[in-house]
């Protein structure tokens, strides 16, 4: 959800007339014109007829999230209607689905996904997000021992499976000369567990930190790469915003095969692919220690000519105004 809501937050800051609403079960309700309206979940009745009215004095309505996402897509009263597919889960009723005008996806095997749920084609491109360039920059590597960074922690203890951590755990253990700092969000219920599992295993090599950090681009800088070792596409974005944040940084990805994105990272040479086994995993580490300034230099490239905020403004821009 933060991921969407940053992609929000940009949108709203390239076309300031627009405004965002949405359903949160975490923020509960919210009524600001600079941060958006959000309702809580046992509000969605409300919702749906509130923003059923509201829809009428906007020329476009843009649905940012899931196919699943059920509650915004019955709520939808006014076309045209656009959907960004940033989260991979299971569809909404197909019936639910034909109100969307034009689908967006934002990861290369996205476009088959959509197409095998039987939407056209041509009602379906890729655009991929963006990233903060001037915030997000390379600097030297630190020098001390070689440092894997883990910043996609869930809320959920049930998702620990489908983020990977126990693959990247039983990896740290077969690397002790390597430091794994895990990221974590001081919210759900998942960090007991993670911290119980690193107890279990007498894992000295691994720090969890803890927080709510608006300098992340600190810590990515503090680290030599940056690992996804998610084991299914349930539960995780296709385009983590630590990954594009990380490659922005100059800091290479180890991703495992089930990451969305994995084809153009390892296109880019912006990192490692691995498949999802524990040995795979210390291989591909090794390797992008091994070729550190080659994949650091072009995951930096890539960022430069992919993810910038005005390729993405501009993208969407056009994307409107073929649809107003």
């Amino acid at each position: 959800m933060e991921a969407v809501a940053a992609e929000v937050a940009c949108l709203r800051r390239a076309f300031p007339g627009s405004a965002a609403w949405g359903i949160s079960g975490r923020d509960g309700w919210r009524i600001s014109w600079r941060n958006g309206f959000g309702f809580p979940p046992w509000a969605q009745l409300g919702f749906r007829a509130i923003s059923g009215l509201a829809q009428w004095a906007f020329d476009i309505n843009h649905l940012f999230g899931g196919l699943g996402d059920w509650f915004h897509l019955k709520a939808v009263r006014k076309h045209p209607v656009i959907m960004t597919v940033a989260v991979h889960g299971p569809p909404a009723d197909q019936a639910l689905l034909e109100k969307v005008d034009r689908f967006v996806v934002e990861w290369p095997g996205g476009r088959n996904y959509l197409e095998s749920l039987g939407i056209p084609p041509k009602a379906i491109e890729m655009i991929l997000p963006p990233v903060d360039l001037e915030r997000f920059c390379p600097s030297e590597p630190p020098a001390e021992r070689f440092t894997v960074l883990f910043a996609s922690s869930p809320d959920r203890a049930d998702w620990l499976e489908a983020r990977g951590i126990p693959l990247l755990l039983a990896t740290a253990a077969l690397l002790p000369d390597v430091r794994f700092r895990l990221i974590w969000r001081p919210w759900g219920d998942s960090l007991p567990a993670v911290r119980a599992m690193v107890k279990e295993l007498g894992l000295r090599n691994v720090e969890i930190i803890v927080g709510r950090f608006r300098n992340m681009e600190v810590h990515y800088q503090a680290a030599h790469v940056t690992v996804f070792p998610f084991t299914s596409p349930n539960h995780c974005k296709p385009a983590p915003n630590s990954l594009l944040e990380s490659l922005a940084c100059g800091r290479p990805v180890v991703v495992t095969d089930v990451v969305g994105i994995a084809p153009i990272v390892a296109e880019a040479e912006a990192g490692s692919v691995s498949v999802r086994t524990v040995s795979a995993m210390v291989d591909s580490l090794r390797t992008v220690r091994q070729r550190w300034r080659h994949y650091s230099e072009h995951a930096r490239s890539f960022a430069q000519s992919c993810l910038a905020m005005e390729r993405f403004f501009q993208a969407y821009g056009q994307l409107y105004s073929r649809h107003v």
